[in-house]
């Protein structure tokens, strides 16, 4: 790969700060463990730490923020508009652990530079790390500067080609895909962009334009990667996706608008993507919950409701995108008749102690039933029903008759845009339908 590109998007994401912000030094004090069981707000104007993850072949630059009060500070990870929240924090010194459980990782590291009345110099130098896997990838970081944010305050303008939009990727994946979506917010010289598949979107990209190229990265705790955008006098769009394992990608993108024009197949429908093998039969399901207790369909607290069952696992990305969704939509319509269920598959090793299936349900403050269910290899033999059942997050839709009355696959997150605006939507709406019949 070439490594001057992504040099240049460090150095511009560097110096595309927001403000300086409180004190780390106020925020974590010596020697304190705090922790958290509900997400608190985290200004995403404030406080962005610049940070490179430092791969044998790929530099990943993101943003982070130390907030919250001293007795129990926070670091977010940057999802484009959202953030993904520490669940505690240790600090001796000048050592740091930030915790995510219900990621299974933590960033370990020393704080050096700067003074204890003022963040300005400050800077991180440590890992990430996901202890279950074995792996630890370097991590630097830098505190706000009052050079970037004067730099931020007062852009240097630029000329940059209009991106913005909808784009279809040609390819075949292993899944029988014939096309993926890349989706581009862009404010001039700025740009935001996700790549959408049936399973869901691949988190926000971000980045700005620079000699002839986009240069997006992304990291929330998963998926590393960096996006390069190069717009074709002929229209096309070139688009380079690189992560750390494995050769880069390439791809010609062309405008959605022009799928026909240009002979391109669809994306795959997440509206049929995954079907059922009977739609007279019921969906049946009979787990134990993360405390063991035994749950079915048959309970009293599903009979004559609406039904929305959720294929998930918290190793997915999508699915933690998904749950605080669904976690609103039962609160929104639980009065009404409507209840939410989960059906988690998880690698074996975190069947021995859920402990990231525990943080992931105090994590999103999930109060829907969240069921036990095998491992992903599993799914098939335990929901029998279903029909090409192999994306995660993957949604069923249950009548009052426990019937399967639509099924959606995936789960197009904010940085999806317009298209995380229409599943939001279509969900509702199955949902309405649902509980208006056999009033």
């Amino acid at each position: 790969m070439s490594r001057r590109p992504l040099t240049r998007t460090m150095f511009l994401l560097a110096t595309s700060l927001l403000s300086v912000a409180p004190l780390l030094a106020a925020r974590l004090a010596h020697g304190q463990t705090a922790s958290a069981t509900a997400a608190p707000a985290v200004h995403a104007s404030r406080n962005r730490w610049q940070a490179v993850l430092h791969y044998d072949s790929l530099q990943v630059p993101f943003t982070f923020a130390w907030s919250g009060p001293a007795a129990q500070p926070v670091l977010a990870l940057y999802n484009g508009v959202d953030s993904i929240i520490s669940t505690r924090i240790v600090r001796h010194g000048d050592s740091v652990v930030v915790h995510f459980d219900h990621l299974a990782a933590l960033l370990r590291g020393v704080l050096t530079g700067g003074s204890s009345g003022d963040a300005r110099g400050r800077a991180f130098a440590g890992w990430w790390v996901t202890p279950r896997r074995g792996d630890s990838v370097r991590v630097t970081a830098v505190a706000p500067s009052a050079a970037n944010v004067l730099a931020h305050a007062t852009p240097t303008p630029h000329t940059a080609p209009d991106v913005h939009g909808t784009w279809l990727l040609p390819v075949s994946s292993g899944k029988g895909e014939k096309a993926w979506r890349l989706v581009v917010t862009q404010q001039g010289a700025e740009a935001t962009a996700t790549v959408l598949r049936v399973d869901g979107d691949a988190g926000a990209h971000v980045g700005r334009w620079q000699d002839s190229v986009f240069l997006l990265s992304h990291f929330d705790g998963t998926r590393p990667g960096v996006l390069e955008l190069r717009p074709q006098p002929d229209g096309a769009l070139h688009v380079t996706q690189r992560a750390p394992r494995g050769p880069a990608r390439t791809y010609v993108a062309w405008r959605e608008d022009e799928r026909v024009a240009r002979g391109l197949e669809a994306p795959a429908d997440v509206r049929t993507f995954t079907g059922v093998r009977d739609s007279t039969a019921r969906f049946t399901f009979d787990f134990p919950d993360v405390e063991g207790r035994r749950v079915t369909d048959r309970d009293a607290r599903f009979a004559g409701k609406v039904v929305v069952v959720n294929v998930t696992g918290t190793w997915c990305p999508n699915c933690h995108d998904e749950a605080p969704f669904l976690t609103a939509l039962q609160a929104e319509y639980g009065a009404r008749g409507l209840e939410v269920v989960a059906l988690d598959f998880e690698d074996a090793e975190e069947l021995q102690d859920l402990a990231r299936v525990r943080a992931f349900v105090r994590r999103y403050g999930v109060t829907y039933p969240y069921l036990i269910a095998g491992t992903p290899r599993e799914v098939a033999a335990r929901i029998p029903l279903a029909v090409n059942l192999n994306t995660w997050p993957a949604t069923f839709f249950l009548g009052r008759d426990g019937r399967v009355r639509a099924v959606r696959t995936g789960f197009a997150a904010k940085a999806s845009g317009p298209h995380h605006d229409a599943m939001v939507a279509d969900y509702r709406a199955i949902v309405e339908r649902l509980l208006a019949e056999g009033r």
